[in-house]
């Protein structure tokens, strides 16, 4: 089967549940040219969460998008772009990260957003992707294709939801190695604030993205902050944040109004908001 292969039938709405066990153990045997295939046996939140969680969601647009947008990209001061750590991003993940960056709560919202919001028999592309994409454990099953793109090549061996992936640095080169109107959604999770070209990348999502087909943004409030932008580093509220994910994707010109959803569960324990930012393509 054509992974890239556009869906002859329009995507079913989601209706499958994240429930379950919170974590499973799996194991991915890891192949690499000139080297014997290891096994990598991973401990993985489900995103299942505690049952007492709950995932209210809450359209906030109006509070953090209600000035209009800029007439003119609005980034170019000497600074935007610049991050305290310069270096390559292969050397910084020239080891494999096999960590979360955000917390089971967060994990978890995540989750079950996915599970409401993607379509069954999707094309999905998860961009800046890792050793986790957050989808919900059935969408191997449920979608037509799972691909990524990340840094890291063996943190992308170790995604066991891909059904394919690409290692590609979108620092290097912003662009995504797939054909044009390739793709029903694509995800990218708390990544955005490390890209020294968000423009070009936004725009190339907007390429492979098919008419009608979604971007995610999701982000909290965590990140790497030597490799974090100068934008993003100026002002650390996540109001700020936000807001600068929705101007990427207003000057992508390829997108409808942008929409800012808190998905922050609620509940013993939680610590970690989450949010969404999100557009479809015109």
């Amino acid at each position: 089967r054509n992974m890239l292969a556009a869906v002859v039938a329009v995507p079913a709405v989601a209706n499958a549940e994240v429930t379950g066990e919170r974590e499973v153990v799996t194991e991915v045997t890891v192949a690499k040219k000139g080297f014997k295939p290891v096994v990598v046996s991973r401990r993985r939140f489900t995103g299942a969460g505690d049952p007492e969680w709950t995932y209210p969601q809450r359209d906030i647009s109006p509070l953090l998008l209600s000035d209009p947008f800029p007439t003119s990209w609005p980034y170019t001061g000497p600074d935007d772009f610049t991050r305290i750590d310069g270096a390559v991003d292969t050397d910084f993940y020239k080891f494999p990260k096999l960590v979360y960056h955000i917390d089971e709560g967060a994990v978890a919202a995540l989750t079950h957003y996915y599970d409401r919001m993607i379509p069954d028999g999707s094309d999905v592309l998860d961009i800046c992707s890792s050793w986790v994409s957050h989808y919900p454990r059935s969408f191997p099953a449920r979608m037509n294709s799972l691909v990524g793109t990340g840094i890291n090549e063996l943190e992308l061996a170790c995604n066991d939801q891909l059904s394919s992936f690409v290692q590609a640095d979108l620092n290097v080169k912003p662009a995504l190695p797939f054909k044009d109107k390739s793709f029903d959604v694509i995800t990218c999770v708390v990544s955005f604030d490390y890209l020294v070209q968000p423009l070009q990348v936004i725009r190339e999502v907007a390429r492979v993205l098919r008419p009608g087909g979604k971007v995610i943004l999701s982000q909290s409030n965590r990140c790497f902050y030597t490799k974090a932008v100068g934008i993003w580093t100026r002002n650390m509220s996540d109001a700020a944040h936000l807001r600068v994910l929705a101007t990427y994707i207003h000057f992508a010109d390829s997108f409808d109004t942008p929409k800012v959803i808190d998905i922050t569960p609620k509940g013993p324990g939680i610590n970690d908001p989450m949010y969404i930012v999100q557009a479809q393509k015109a």
